[in-house]
């Protein structure tokens, strides 16, 4: 006795249909979802990385390999570029006795021009480095370039360029429409920005994060 043959139907084409409409609708609704992640975790990221590299080098003039180093932050219109320098014991004393003004004015101190023995931009040392990010815009106003500088103990603490008055600055992401972080006076940043993060320090090397709140109207510690 043969077995009874099961009778095996595909989708018709109004079934098909409708998944795929299924699929389309849920698709539109969580796209906007998942891009406003996705550029969260971008900033974040960047953010991250740069508070490692300013850890990072501070760490290396705490331990005396370099006696002063400086991060540099340089933006253009396509890339924000962060850059790690170290300068060893007998160079800045070079400096010191060399260099008119060196100890006094912290424009001439803390200049990107100066002689550095290892720079992440063209040292293969694992103690500096170079951040490149084309998806990541700053808030610097009236120039494109700013830097910070660390001695051991604060002594030659300095700043020149961009961020020659401030402890800080404000990343975002960067767009088409949108190539720099508008944040007022007042630390607060655009109606139309999302995603914007803070990177503070203090003369010694305390480095934080933090990330502005719609809900809260402020900025909160990551």
């Amino acid at each position: 006795m043969r077995a009874q043959e099961k009778k095996i139907r595909g989708f018709s084409l109004l079934e098909l249909l409708v998944v795929i409409v299924i699929i389309s609708v849920i698709s539109a609704v969580a796209y906007p979802n998942f891009s406003s992640w996705k550029k969260e975790r971008e900033v974040r990221g960047a953010a991250v990385k740069i508070k490692n590299l300013f850890t990072n080098i501070n760490s290396q003039v705490q331990r005396g390999l370099y006696a002063f180093v400086q991060v540099e932050l340089i933006e253009n219109n396509d890339a924000l570029t962060v850059i790690s320098k170290g300068m060893n014991m007998n160079t800045l004393m070079v400096h010191i006795r060399g260099v008119d003004n060196w100890t006094t004015d912290m424009e001439t101190r803390c200049n990107s021009t100066q002689t550095w023995d290892d720079e992440g931009s063209t040292s293969n040392r694992l103690e500096v480095a170079q951040l490149i990010f084309d998806d990541i815009a700053i808030s610097f106003k009236e120039q494109n370039a700013g830097t910070v500088c660390f001695s051991k103990d604060g002594t030659w603490y300095s700043s020149a360029g961009a961020l020659e008055t401030d402890t800080f600055f404000f990343i975002c992401s960067r767009s088409p429409t949108n190539s720099r972080c508008d944040v007022s006076d007042a630390g607060v940043p655009s109606v139309d920005l999302d995603n914007v993060f803070a990177i503070n320090w203090s003369r010694f090397g305390n480095i934080t994060i933090e990330k502005w709140s719609r809900s809260q109207d402020d900025w909160v510690l990551q």
